[in-house]
């Protein structure tokens, strides 16, 4: 195995683990409101005898645990239920989310592949990207307050929270990476060279094929009807294939790319049956929304998150390179 295979190998494993480390601190807080519960809003009365939302530093909100048949009663506002923080139901669905923004966070900053120089200006980069992240999606959760007479905050606002914190940070640490903000020398990593208008020819094409998907997998009932981002994702996916492979068939035989697309293949489909063993043997408890009763709902998501994930690895470790590399 070469240094670079193993430098990729390594960058999957630990974002895997800070995945696994990051949804299980999201599932504890699930499992802490108990069944039955949920978490509401703390209101405070002024002098005209309007209950007021009581925030903390202004976008903290005061939360307290009551049960879920007094806060309907009371009307109160609920911030959280049972499963709105990690989304454990579909996990498999929110652990590649999360899987895909450590693993964008390692490739950027944190040295895999690479060396380890200048560690304080990636430290202040990463930093800088956490703060941004949560401070938007306690913002976004602050609006939805304001602005919305929903009574369940986190899921309107993000689905589940996991969600929008690591959505956050992936378009964060993005934005920060092309600004220039924390960033190093550019790793070798050998993108598919293209023109102008063949990368405006491959814009046009991911948007219409994501269109296509999107609407197939909705009219075969295989889209989450609560999470309605599909589009968006399998738009990312696909103009991220283009980069990385080109747009014409024959250039996906060239070079490395014939075992980047082997690698792609395999890990998508390895992944998405694991997550549908690990549903089967958790009973439903941590899901992907596949196979369910109620059908496969999650597979839109499933595949084009996971898609994206060994995309991105295979271009990290050099197999969508249209040469050989020795």
């Amino acid at each position: 195995m070469s240094k670079r295979a193993l430098n990729t190998a390594i960058a999957i494993i630990v974002s895997l683990v800070l995945a696994t480390v990051n949804l299980a601190g999201l599932y504890y807080l699930d499992t802490s409101i108990g069944p039955g519960n949920v978490q509401v809003i703390e209101t405070v009365r002024d002098s005209d005898g309007t209950d007021h939302a009581k925030w903390s530093m202004g976008i903290i909100p005061e939360l307290n645990t009551v049960k879920n048949s007094v806060a309907r009663e009371e009307n109160m506002r609920i911030w959280a239920r049972p499963g709105d923080y990690s989304g454990h139901r579909v996990m498999g669905i929110t652990f590649a989310v999360s899987a895909l923004m450590w693993f964008v966070w390692i490739g950027s900053y944190l040295g895999f592949p690479g060396n380890m120089t200048l560690v304080r200006q990636r430290l202040i980069g990463l930093g800088l990207a956490l703060i941004l992240t949560v401070l938007t999606n306690l913002a976004l959760a602050r609006m939805t307050v304001q602005f919305s007479n929903t009574g369940l905050v986190l899921s309107s606002a993000f689905g589940y929270l996991s969600i929008g914190l690591n959505a956050g940070g992936l378009w964060y640490i993005t934005l920060l990476s092309r600004l220039g903000v924390g960033q190093h020398e550019s790793r070798p990593i050998i993108p598919a060279s293209h023109m102008r208008d063949e990368k405006i020819s491959a814009l046009l094409m991911g948007l219409i094929i994501a269109f296509v998907l999107e609407t197939l997998f909705r009219r075969l009932n295989l889209a989450l009807p609560g999470l309605s981002f599909d589009f968006v994702i399998w738009a990312v996916t696909i103009i991220a294939f283009f980069n990385y492979y080109g747009y014409i068939p024959a250039k996906w035989l060239k070079g490395e790319r014939p075992f980047g697309l082997m690698m792609v293949a395999f890990g998508t489909t390895l992944t998405i049956l694991i997550w549908i063993v690990i549903q089967h043997f958790s009973g439903g408890i941590i899901g992907s929304a596949l196979m369910t009763p109620a059908g496969s709902q999650g597979f839109s998501l499933m595949l084009s998150f996971w898609l994206l994930f060994w995309l991105t690895a295979s271009n990290l470790s050099g197999k969508s390179s249209p040469i050989k590399i020795r």
